[in-house]
């Protein structure tokens, strides 16, 4: 068995990966939320961030991988993988059932011209299907078996009453198709480095896409019998596409009404554009699955959280430097001794805050009963002082219309809240630097439902405990603390790093500078208005109608601001929800704060607290950055 120095450094969809590796460390889990839907005709989208899981999905269709899924099946590793792929239809215990064809656009298509005087799409047509076509006729020799030679074996039969199909030839020998195939690719690659030196180019062209057309419907006849007739066709990285490409493929297929799944893999996108073609439904002639929507739901994070435990721990196994689960070596509570070091400043901090009320007879109970806690040290008292100075904050900045009446001590225990102890758990760790960001169950929230983010942070972590193997501890096992601080250093270069991934990263990383201050001002007010804490802006309706409107009200600084929030979300650094319509409000959009981000801003992690802003607001913010106002105290 082969081990890796930190074997959360390499990527699940990295095409450098064995095929046997692959399988090894693919999950399983996501299977589980994989619709039967998306194995039917149509065609279906698949959209995440980067890092999301797209090209993982897909591979694990391709032939060799299914045959190594096949080879394995007895495995440990393999027991919980294999029967989904046979529920799924895609192989038996004696065979591989499905054809997967995987072509990705991220290389060739840009290259072709895109001026619609001089040339039109006719030759993005005509590559992407001598593409699709050989790709299917690799894919079949490979679903085959090893054997070079066998596609020679393969003859291609064309129903009589299958659709015209004019620009891919009748050819009925596998092997001379694939050589038309490969010597078109040649062809109009060679056509365009001549392209522009004359005046009228012979490049390839074709007036529809029919590699779709012809996959569905010729028969792969091997000594006389069928095979592969349970077909798949995965096209990867649309979004590398130029747009006008890419709704034109969308737009077709949809309009051909596949009657075999088609999955599109392509990066989110954002802020009204869609992928529907004219008169087409969504649900019924094109599907769409979000993937950080798999997850979504009341147990959401908690099926989640169950999918990226498995991730971390099948590449726990592929090494051989810590001993042990990964999830052991995350140590998930705070010892009796380190709390000692937070009881006397918790203390003293509770008690200047409260001291302009200690002879207020309104809250005589509550000081009394936080008194009587300060007498047992302990994590959870100083939670309880910490909600307790909160819930003071609050009853104080109401104007009294009545006597002061003493408010009993009970009623703290009524007011308690997931909320409001959450609230006060961020508190502790701004004011006294309790450790937060800590346990396997943050970091799976911390990677905002994204494989890549996890395994960058898992990969720091790692690093951590062999650090402490080899320096001679105890155990590979991190504390709460040093947890923390390998997960705020990462956190800090997942911003770091923004202007070199960006277009406009400079402006990006600026916005969300300026977000992730403007929300810790609001989270970290006495009375912790929106607890447990604010994480993202919303835009109403009325705001996103001048970002998105045609008569551009806010002019060229508008145009840049909805290219900068378009590329964080589809970058994963702003995660983009509807707000729906109240009495008191108009619908909008809210944009909360990728949870890595979070951990740098000293944030909460909960999803839920937010702040209207405007537009002009953050054009200021993206271009001058977000000022803050003076830090209330409490008292004033």
């Amino acid at each position: 068995m082969a081990y890796n120095a930190n074997p959360f450094l390499e990527r699940r969809s990295e095409r450098t990966t064995s095929d046997q590796e692959f399988a090894l460390v693919f999950s399983p889990k996501v299977l589980e939320k994989l619709s039967d839907e998306a194995f039917k005709g149509g065609v279906h989208v698949f959209r995440s961030a980067p890092g999301g899981g797209k090209t993982t999905i897909l591979r694990a269709f391709t032939p060799t991988v299914l045959r190594s899924f096949l080879r394995a099946k007895g495995t440990s590793e393999l027991k919980e993988s294999f029967p989904l792929f046979v529920e799924k239809g895609v192989v038996s215990d004696q065979e591989v059932r499905l054809l997967g064809v995987l072509i990705s656009c991220a290389a060739g298509y840009a290259d072709l011209p895109s001026s619609a005087a001089t040339i039109e799409e006719g030759p993005f047509r005509a590559l992407f299907d001598c593409r699709v076509v050989l790709r299917t006729l690799r894919s079949l020799a490979a679903f085959l078996g090893p054997s070079e030679e066998a596609l020679d074996s393969i003859k291609i039969e064309y129903p009589k009453d299958a659709p015209e199909i004019l620009g891919i030839p009748k050819i009925e020998c596998a092997q001379e198709l694939a050589a038309w195939a490969e010597g078109q690719e040649k062809r109009i690659y060679a056509e365009l480095d001549a392209f522009a030196g004359r005046p009228g180019g012979t490049l390839p062209s074709s007036a529809r896409f029919e590699s779709v057309l012809w996959l569905q419907t010729v028969r792969f006849l091997l000594e006389g019998q069928a095979v592969a007739t349970n077909r798949l066709l995965m096209v990867d990285d649309l979004h590398r596409l130029r747009r006008k490409q890419r709704d034109g493929l969308i737009d077709e297929l949809t309009v051909q009404r596949p009657s075999i799944p088609v999955w599109l893999a392509m990066r989110t996108l954002v802020l009204g554009d869609s992928l529907l073609s004219q008169g087409a439904r969504e649900g019924r002639d094109i599907k769409e699955y979000p993937l950080e929507e798999l997850w979504s739901g009341a147990k959401g994070i908690h099926q989640f959280s169950s999918f990226a435990q498995n991730v971390l721990e099948r590449r726990m196994n592929r090494q051989d430097s810590v001993t042990g689960t990964f999830a052991q070596q995350l140590r998930d509570q705070i010892e009796p001794d380190e709390v000692k070091r937070f009881v006397q400043p918790g203390i003293a901090a509770f008690r200047a805050a409260t001291e302009p009320h200690a002879n207020n007879p309104r809250y005589s109970e509550w000081l009394a009963r936080a008194d009587k806690k300060t007498i047992e040290p302990s994590m959870e008292m100083l939670s309880e002082l910490y909600m307790t100075r909160i819930l003071i904050a609050r009853d104080a900045s109401k104007k009294q219309m009545s006597l002061d009446l003493a408010l009993p001590a009970e009623n703290i225990d009524d007011k308690d809240s997931s909320s409001i102890r959450g609230a006060a758990e961020i508190q502790l760790h701004e004011e006294l630097g309790v450790p937060y960001y800590y346990g396997l169950e943050k970091l799976c929230v911390m990677a905002t439902y994204n494989v890549e983010e996890l395994l960058s942070m898992a990969a720091s972590l790692y690093e951590g405990m062999v650090a402490n193997q080899v320096l001679g501890k105890k155990s590979p096992e991190l504390s709460p603390s040093d947890q923390e601080k390998v997960l705020r250093v990462a956190a800090s270069k997942r911003l770091k790093f923004v202007p070199k991934q960006h277009t406009e990263g400079t402006r990006a990383r600026q916005l969300i500078t300026s977000i992730g201050g403007y929300c810790r001002e609001r989270t970290f007010l006495p009375n912790a208005p929106y607890a447990p804490g604010v994480t993202g802006i919303r835009l109403s309706q009325s705001e996103m109608e001048k970002l998105q409107g045609s008569a551009r009200v806010l002019g060229d600084q508008g145009d840049l601001l909805k290219k900068v929030l378009s590329e964080c979300i589809a970058e994963n650094l702003l995660t983009q929800k509807q707000s729906q319509a109240s009495t008191a409000r108009e619908s909008g959009s809210i944009f909360y704060l990728n949870r890595t981000l979070c951990t740098n801003f000293g944030l909460p992690l909960q999803q839920g607290g937010w702040q209207d802003v405007r537009c002009l607001d953050l054009i200021d913010w993206m271009t001058r950055g977000w000022k803050p106002q003076k830090r209330l105290v409490m008292g004033n």
